[in-house]
């Protein structure tokens, strides 16, 4: 499960170029997010490990950007999270993937949300507005991922008096939805307007029959757990970073 997990959300949050080297994939987006700017060993290799570790640090290192493993108890080989321990690589960021079967969940209709099957430009204003993205060129590069998605999207606004207040996305694929980037404006929060976008992407999902939703949080972030565990959602696996020190 977990490879075919993180093949789903590779797709969904697409890298600007990827580059492919013995079942490693190595994805490049000019800086913007992690997900999107490093080495994922998701499959078996046949070179040595520590040959393609050096090939990866020179990969990333001659573009002057950080070298970041992104790593699950799967990862290939399996010794790999030990030897870049060795190497200094810093273990941080641990994240949840959790997974829901949308057959259990129990809809919930909601009113002042704006639900359309593409990226309108008035909701990339609301997703920088509500996360506070204000670098012009890393707003850029945001659009350019988002308008390279190969498949269904669902784009999910919660509108206040003509404002948007909130905001997330849904990516769907082999029967499977990804929700990503639920945000609430710093103004709004504290009322729930983070549950009405989920009900929007998963009703808007089940309606479409589409059977399971996975979506990742940071371990820790105990308002994001809290909400989509009171939605069904069940972690399967955790991932973490490996970065360069």
């Amino acid at each position: 499960m977990i490879a075919n997990i993180e093949e789903l959300s590779m797709n969904a949050w697409p890298a600007l170029q990827t580059k492919l080297y013995d079942g490693w994939v190595l994805r490049f987006a000019d800086g913007y997010t992690w997900r999107a700017n490093c080495i994922n060993p998701i499959y078996s290799s046949s070179i040595s490990l520590q040959e393609k570790l050096d090939f990866c640090e020179q990969e990333y290192k001659q573009i002057n950007m950080p070298v970041v493993y992104k790593l699950t108890s799967d990862s290939q080989p399996q010794d790999i999270d030990i030897e870049l321990e060795k190497r200094g690589y810093l273990r941080t960021k641990e994240v949840s993937l959790k997974v829901l079967h949308i057959d259990n969940y129990y809809q919930i209709e909601t009113g002042d949300a704006q639900i359309t099957t593409r990226f309108l430009d008035d909701w990339f204003t609301g997703f920088f507005k509500c996360s506070n993205l204000t670098n012009e060129r890393e707003q850029l590069t945001a659009i350019k991922m988002l308008n390279n998605i190969i498949g269904e999207v669902i784009c999910v606004s919660k509108i206040l008096d003509n404002n948007v207040v909130g905001c997330g996305f849904g990516v769907i694929e082999r029967g499977y939805i990804g929700i990503f980037d639920i945000i609430v404006d710093m103004s709004y929060r504290g009322n729930g307007y983070g549950k009405d976008i989920m009900y929007g992407i998963l009703n808007t999902a089940a309606r479409k029959g589409v059977k399971k939703a996975y979506l990742q949080v940071a371990v820790g972030n105990r308002v994001a757990e809290n909400l989509y565990e009171s939605l069904g959602f069940k972690e399967v696996y955790k991932y973490w970073y490996r970065v360069a020190t």
